[in-house]
This record gives structure tokens, sequence and C-alpha cells, in this order.
């Protein structure tokens, strides 16, 4: 059984109250999960309290969840909203811009190694909490455009803007830090 048959199923018996089911959920997803909320939340320091609401609210609205093929759209975006809620409880919470469509780039793409994926973890923290999340949300968790669309609140050319600008300024930082 393939990835997404496998969620599909989980997800069923998680909506039919299932507990085994999300328990291999939770397995599934929290340490991907954590990653990205770590990545929207730099300082980290509510990491775990965000986690633990995001799966509470999973518990008590999954069996709400139309589609199981929309499942991990469905989760990233209560994630997002958990990160963005404690950032308006704290005053901090900065609206996302709405960059113009960008074309995106040629084959001028960096190349990166095991090695400078201690750096690049790095640079991504110095990267503005947008593009952190796009790049988290296509890379790490290889997710398409119009996914992150949805998961993000925005249309398909803002995302790819926001990849476009996330890309550049990784770059920029990454040079930086090599040179």
């Amino acid at each position: 059984m393939d990835f997404e048959s496998r969620r599909e199923d989980i997800v069923q018996r998680c909506q039919l109250g299932q507990r085994a089911a999300f328990k291999e959920l939770f397995e599934m997803y929290q340490p991907r999960l954590k990653y990205y909320v770590r990545r929207l939340d730099n300082n980290g320091v509510n990491l775990d309290d965000i986690l633990q609401d995001v799966w509470l609210t999973v518990i008590k609205k999954i069996p709400k969840l139309k589609s199981p093929k929309s499942f991990a759209v469905w989760l990233y975006r209560i994630a997002r909203n958990k990160v963005y809620d404690g950032f308006r409880r704290k005053e901090r919470f900065a609206r996302l811009p709405e960059d113009d469509e960008i074309p995106v780039s040629g084959g001028d793409e960096p190349v990166f190694d095991a090695s400078d994926a201690e750096k690049l973890h790095q640079t991504l923290k110095e990267l503005k909490p947008c593009h952190r999340e796009v790049l988290a949300l296509c890379f790490m968790e290889q997710m398409s455009y119009q996914a992150i669309a949805e998961v993000v609140g925005c249309n398909i050319g803002t995302v790819r803007s926001r990849i476009f600008y996330a890309k550049q300024a990784l770059r920029k930082e990454m040079d930086r830090h090599n040179g």
C-alpha cells in the first residue's frame, strides 16, 4: 500500500474513533509537524504547547473532515493557525506580504550537500517567517503549490512569488555565511 492510500485508511479509521489509528497518524506526522512549527516560530519556546493544541484540535475535528485525501493540508493549516494565534496573543503578529507573481527562475539553483545541512538550518532561522514557511512546505513536506496556497491562505501566484524570493534570500544568506 502506498503512502497516500495508507494515510487515507488511517484517517478514515480515526474518523471512526479508533485510538490505534490516531496513534499511527501521530507517529507519521509528529516529527514533520514539529519541524514545520519550529520553522514558523523561530524561538520555539511554545513548541510543545502548540503541537499539543494542534493534535487536540485534530482529535476533536477529524470526524468532520470531508475528505481523507486533504488531511495533510488540513493538518498544516491548523498548525499554521495555532502558531499565528500565539503571535497575536503576544502582539508579535506580522501580516504576511502579498507579493506579486514572479516567474520561476531557470537553472541557477544552488546545490547543497549534507555538510551544508547545519548551515542551512541556521540560515533558515534568519529568513522572514513567510519565506521559512513556504520553503518548509515545498521542500520538506513536498507539497504542491496548490496545497501550499491552501495551507497559507493565498493564491498560487503568491506562493510562487514567495518561493522565488525565499530561494533568493536563502541563497544570499548562505553566501554571506560562506564568504
